[in-house]
């Protein structure tokens, strides 16, 4: 055999292994193809549509064909501005299908998306509902958050918006989903009662705590809410939802207490998408929201500056957008934070629960529905406006003015040596004023006066008394062991000053980045007490 015969013999056998090799993997996958068009017919060009890990676009007839492996078990469009999903579960919108044929048969799903008016929108943000079925909880919920959020959206719509909503994770409790029958499902029966759309972020307890890895623990929650990432389009705003927990593998043999075991951060195949996802935003800039459940900063005052442990990933990917509005959860606390260069705001918004449903689940002798941090239960209302964001947070059951708390210092006594020693009884009074004010980030003021002349104002690291004596002081007293969801926590949006006597009124003015401006006076001596807003 010459050379050159033995040359081409291995040349066209390599080149028949790759065209086999090439054959095989074709054949294991399939193709999903469809149709988006509007409710009169017509089809829509330059749609994105995804199976979770490619993203194509629909041609000028409307089609789109995606070679996939249908791993997710379902195709999802990003819906352009102008434009809703025709079909709803309630208040759910069906922007995705499910691909239920095996996983090398070909499959066909198309999509009808109705013409909307979303220039003038708004948007209803809420994290952390963490229904579970424990005594009091769904009724607390749908006595409380049910009507004063319906009401909210009730106002937006007499105003000229459109409004919809997104859940920022632990719509559910993954450690009762069976013990209390209270799952995803269950919890989304109590949500459709809200009535707006609604889009949901994947929580840590919104996993399953049985799977083995982090792909088969959202596999209920494809099932039935669709995908865990995705991103739609209001008014020429691009939306992102992203899943930032992954549950690592094993869980359910590294857990102690029965919950999902995890890490704050995106997968890579999740990135790819959304590298893919977002160039296709035209005009970059324009903002740009992601929402997701764990926070992308850390506290403020605290010992890192990410809380999402792959956060540089994120942020290269968000690279080349103007204005990005991160919106979070989590933490059941409030902050908000800013990157150095301006371009990234994200506000962590306070938990809907408060701490846990503790004043639905326990005989506290009140019913403060409060957070860790002071944080009074509620969720954030986002207007869009002649092209410009305006936002503020609205606490349940309070008027939407309502945007701190303050205490007179001198009347705080609290009887709780093991958890309030700074606020006991017989210490120094030095005439204090102290302001809570939850919503307080980069571009807020916050300022106090007496008789009209400015006090000096000092930001402190310390515990909201409100929640010391609405919470863990009554929880202990009634013989229970203190626990993380009772712990107070130190929060940086506390505020103090000095005035020059006891009894003289002061006068608060908090102004947040908006530019909307907040006052109240605090006619002093104040008397602390449960019933302070």
């Amino acid at each position: 055999m010459t050379a050159p015969f033995l040359h081409l013999l291995m040349k066209y056998s390599i080149l028949s292994i790759i065209a086999a090799a090439l054959t095989s993997v074709a054949a294991s996958g399939a193709v999903v193809s469809g149709v988006v068009k509007d409710s009169s017919g017509a089809p829509l060009a330059g749609v994105p549509v995804s199976d979770g890990f490619r993203v194509v676009q629909t041609d000028a007839s409307g089609h789109y064909r995606i070679e996939t492996d249908k791993a997710a078990g379902l195709v999802f469009v990003s819906t352009p501005s102008g434009y809703a999903p025709s079909a709803a579960n309630v208040n759910l919108p069906l922007f995705w299908r499910l691909v239920t044929s095996p996983s090398d048969e070909d499959e066909t799903a198309d999509f009808v998306l109705d013409k909307v008016d979303d220039s003038r929108f708004a948007f209803i943000a809420f994290a952390d509902n963490q229904i579970s079925n424990r005594s009091g909880e769904v009724a607390c919920f749908n006595s409380t958050t049910v009507p004063d959020i319906n009401a909210t959206l009730d106002s937006l719509r007499a105003g000229g918006y459109a409004p919809f909503m997104i859940a920022l994770g632990d719509q559910a409790h993954d450690c009762y989903w069976k013990s209390n029958r209270y799952g995803l499902q269950e919890a989304y029966s109590d949500l459709r009662k809200l009535n707006a759309p609604l889009y949901s972020v994947m929580g840590n307890h919104d996993n399953d705590n049985t799977a083995m890895n982090d792909f088969d623990a959202a596999a209920e929650w494809r099932r039935n809410l669709g995908p865990n990432y995705y991103s739609f389009n209001k008014g020429g705003v691009h939306f992102v939802v992203l899943d930032n927990i992954e549950i690592v593998d094993g869980s359910p043999q590294l857990s102690d207490d029965g919950e999902c075991v995890y890490k704050n951060r995106l997968t890579p195949g999740q990135l790819e998408w959304l590298r893919q996802d977002l160039a296709l935003v035209a005009d970059k800039n324009l903002p740009l929201v992601v929402a997701m459940h764990a926070p992308l900063y850390y506290f403020p005052g605290g010992a890192k500056t990410y809380y999402l442990e792959n956060a540089q990933e994120l942020i290269d990917a968000l690279d080349g957008f103007r204005d990005v509005r991160v919106l979070s959860g989590h933490t059941h606390v409030s902050y908000a934070s800013q990157s150095a260069d301006g371009r990234i705001y994200e506000n962590n918004y306070g938990a809907v629960c408060g701490s846990w449903w503790l004043n639905a689940r326990v005989d506290l002798g009140n019913d403060n529905n409060i957070c860790r941090d002071g944080t009074p239960s509620g969720y954030a209302v986002w207007k869009w406006t002649d092209g410009e964001f305006s936002d503020y947070y609205k606490s349940t059951g309070l008027p939407a003015d309502v945007q701190f708390r303050a205490y007179d210092m001198n009347m705080v006594e609290l009887d709780g040596a093991e958890v309030a020693p700074e606020y006991a009884a017989g210490r120094e009074k030095t005439n204090e004023v102290m302001v809570n004010v939850w919503g307080y980030g980069p571009g807020w003021s916050v300022e106090m006066f007496e008789n009209g002349k400015a006090l000096s104002v000092e930001r402190q690291r310390a515990r909201d008394p409100l929640f010391l004596l609405s919470c863990p002081i009554p929880y202990m007293a009634a013989g229970n062991k203190l626990i993380g969801t009772v712990r107070p926590v130190y929060t940086m949006h506390l505020f103090t000053a000095k005035a020059s006597a006891a009894d003289t009124p002061v006068e608060i003015r908090v102004a947040d980045r908006c530019g909307n401006v907040y006052s109240s006076v605090v006619k002093r001596p104040q008397p602390m007490s449960l019933s302070m807003h």
